[in-house]
């Protein structure tokens, strides 16, 4: 019996089908229904909201037209009571004998209710009230029909398990739609409606003119306003593409413009051409919504002030500033540039720096909350930084933008009062410490670039001037105000001020010589501003005051400015320095640490003959630079930094001037050339030694090698090595550095 069960579960095992989902093609299935179903439901739930409205009106509108109809169709049959009159009239006449009513109708045809007939007016009126009512009452049997026809085939789309089914079945029934054109049998439904609203409005003036003339012009009047608004919201959308207006002939003068190509749009290349005729008026505004314009860009800044103005709370902007990183890290350069309005807003409200400002300010307690929000506002802070950097003066910019040649502290949105945010949040929250780095090293070099290009522009004032003898417009209206005593300008004497300004950066040299004292701090760019306000107080006071003194004092001054300059150079070198150094001894690597380097390096210029870096400096750099190379070399196969990193660290040795450090850090870049695997990287070390033996003297500069095998044949030829895998390993401080 045992056996026998065993045969039977066998055999019905080898009669049950395969499983269903088996088919391979499933999948591709899968992703078809994804989209068709959500198009067929949006479409089905469409037309079921618009047939309900269209139900809701038709019935109300049939039972009004209903009750004129009962009133009016008696007009159409004869009406006892005038006979009646007739009769009496008739009566009258017999026995009183009046001659005045000889134009009493016959009897016989008062009699006769053949001989009735309707008045014209009576007539035309029923006839349109009576076909509004039809129009009406088919309206609201088509509306009915949609809606079953539309339940039925989300049923018949939907009835089966299989997707491949399903799929087939729902392009199968959609096909249908399209060749029966089901689409503009429901956009003929409202017409139906329009028109017997339009039929019911002509029947009103002609069943009022026998009534009351006056109050049928009033009616007939209202009735031309109502058509010619309704002529204009049908047309208005084909030439006003955001037109919000619309009816159902809106879509047929479309057709028949579009076919005679009288509707044209403007392409990308700034001209006109016409819509295509099987092009819908739906695609044409998404066409231009989507573009790319001044005008689409113009309507994204006004809809991104108007959610932060309506949004003052923190957690919309911190939902808004999460998204700013990818922003500019993408390829949309319109949301790029929108995010530098933004930051150029004047209400504060709807400001972007000020408001990131304050959200940094909030996040002052060590709970989750607040590293989350912290983390999330100085990434937004540190990519607005890096997108802000000064626009090039190149011959493509338009010359109506009139952009300023350097930056101006107006243009900085993140300043010391940042900077200062940035030292609390390091105390209060040390878990985001390699955010608040990163983002408070490029404050800083923002600060240093705005300090170098103000001394720039006031040293070209001044060499200008010595050569046309001509004061600046500026300086100009400061001696007009001079000589009518409403100069408010804090002056002193030329000497006195130029002692002041020795003083102040004496102190900053020795501030920047302190082995401890760190170039993110808030304090160290308020002296750098407060030195670089009196140098331009000074140049001021020079030349609006008198004039046989200038040339005494411009050499100076010169002179003092070439100072402030050498002073920004060693603070932005130690800037980097600092970066530098908690990229490779801290736990972790900052926050983008390659793309902060590499704005670090951007405006230092080590070319400069202005640069004399300090020896502690130039022993700082040859440490690291050892403590980056050495550990490669120790381990070829692992990086403590980024490649990039490294090819920048080795372009830094073009600041080392002292023998002593140029000797080291030539061997140190000698021993990592010899177990690189980077081509780039060695590449960067061959390039590095080939400047440090030239900053060597001449008497101990090695001589040039002779390259014996320059012209071999296999000269140009390279070994390709594998790169190396980027991996976070602390390094342990080096003694002696």
């Amino acid at each position: 019996m045992r056996f026998y069960m065993l045969c039977v579960d066998n055999a019905r095992s080898n009669l049950t089908p395969p499983r269903r989902y088996d088919d391979p093609s499933t999948k591709i299935w899968s992703f078809y229904l994804e989209q068709a179903e959500k198009e067929n439901a949006r479409m089905t739930e469409s037309w079921k909201s618009d047939m309900d409205a269209i139900l809701i009106f038709a019935g109300l509108f049939s039972a009004s037209v209903t009750a004129f109809i009962i009133e009016s169709y008696r007009d159409l049959m004869p009406d006892n009571s005038d006979t009646t009159v007739i009769l009496l009239a008739h009566i009258y006449h017999e026995l009183s004998n009046n001659a005045t009513l000889t134009t009493i109708p016959s009897v016989a045809n008062a009699l006769d209710a053949n001989s009735f007939v309707p008045s014209t007016s009576s007539l035309t009126c029923n006839i349109l009230w009576f076909s509004s009512l039809s129009l009406s009452l088919t309206a609201a049997l088509s509306a009915t029909l949609v809606q079953q026809w539309s339940r039925d085939y989300l049923q018949a789309t939907v009835d089966r398990e299989i997707p491949y089914q399903r799929a087939r079945i729902s392009t199968y029934l959609y096909e249908g739609l399209t060749k029966f054109h089901m689409k503009s049998l429901v956009t003929t439904i409202p017409m139906l409606l329009h028109a017997s609203l339009l039929l019911f409005f002509a029947g009103l003036v002609l069943f009022l003119q026998p009534v009351n003339p006056g109050i049928s012009y009033l009616v007939c009047g209202l009735l031309l306003i109502t058509a010619i608004l309704y002529i204009l919201i049908s047309i208005l959308p084909i030439f006003y593409f955001d037109c919000p207006y619309g009816s159902p002939l809106t879509k047929i003068w479309w057709r028949i413009l579009c076919s005679l190509q009288l509707i044209v749009r403007e392409n990308s290349q700034g001209g006109t051409s016409p819509v295509p005729s099987d092009c819908s008026l739906a695609k044409v505004r998404e066409w231009e919504a989507t573009n790319i314009s001044y005008d689409r860009d113009e309507r994204d800044f006004r809809a991104v002030c108007w959610t932060l103005e309506y949004s003052p709370d923190d957690s919309t902007l911190e939902l808004f500033a999460s998204i700013i990183p990818d922003v500019v890290a993408g390829i949309d350069y319109s949301a790029k540039l929108l995010c530098r309005r933004l930051l150029d807003r004047d209400d504060p409200s709807m400001r972007l720096g000020f408001r990131l400002t304050q959200l940094l300010s909030s996040c002052t307690t060590d709970s989750t909350w607040a590293k989350r929000r912290c983390v999330t506002t100085l990434s937004a802070i540190w990519s607005l930084t890096m997108m802000s950097l000064p626009i090039p003066n190149t011959p493509y910019r338009q010359p109506q933008l009139s952009v300023e040649p350097f930056v101006t502290r107006e243009m900085l949105r993140f300043d010391e009062h940042t900077l200062r945010f940035i030292e609390l949040i390091q105390k209060h929250i040390p878990d985001a410490s390699s955010y608040s780095l990163s983002t408070a090293t490029v404050i800083a070099r923002s600060l240093l670039d705005m300090l170098s290009d103000h001394i720039l522009h006031l040293e070209t004032e001044l060499f200008s001037y010595t050569r046309t003898k001509t004061l600046p417009e500026r300086y100009q209206k400061l001696v007009l105000r001079a000589r009518h005593g409403q100069n408010t300008l804090r002056q002193g004497h030329p000497r006195m001020m130029l002692d002041r300004i020795d003083k102040e950066a004496w102190d900053m040299q020795q501030m920047l010589n302190v082995e401890q004292r760190s170039m993110i701090s808030a304090s160290a760019y308020v002296s750098l501003d407060s030195l670089f306000r009196h140098l331009q107080d000074i140049v001021v006071v020079v030349l609006i005051g008198d004039q046989e003194e200038i040339p005494s004092y411009m050499e100076e001054i010169l002179n003092r400015l070439n100072d402030f300059q050498t002073l920004l150079q060693q603070a932005g070198f130690l800037l980097i320095l600092e970066f530098i150094e908690h990229s490779l001894r801290g736990p972790t690597l900052s926050h983008e640490p390659f793309n902060t380097t590499r704005r670090l390096y951007l405006r230092l210029n080590l070319d400069s003959p202005l640069q004399s870096f300090s020896l502690r400096s130039q022993n700082r750099l040859v440490c690291y630079l050892e403590d980056a190379l050495d550990y490669h070399n120790s381990r070829p196969n692992t990086v403590r930094l980024p490649e990039g990193m490294i090819n920048l660290l080795l372009g830094l040795v073009k600041g080392l001037t002292d023998p002593e450090c140029v000797s080291k850090a030539k061997g140190i870049v000698l021993a990592y050339t010899k177990v690189c695997v980077s081509m780039s990287n060695l590449e960067a070390a061959r390039e590095a030694l080939g400047i440090l033996d030239m900053a060597l003297p001449e008497d101990i500069r090695p001589p040039e090698a002779l390259d014996i095998f320059s012209e071999h044949v296999y000269s140009n030829t390279k070994l390709v090595r594998s790169d190396s895998v980027d991996t976070m390993v602390s390094i342990p401080p080096r003694q002696g550095c």
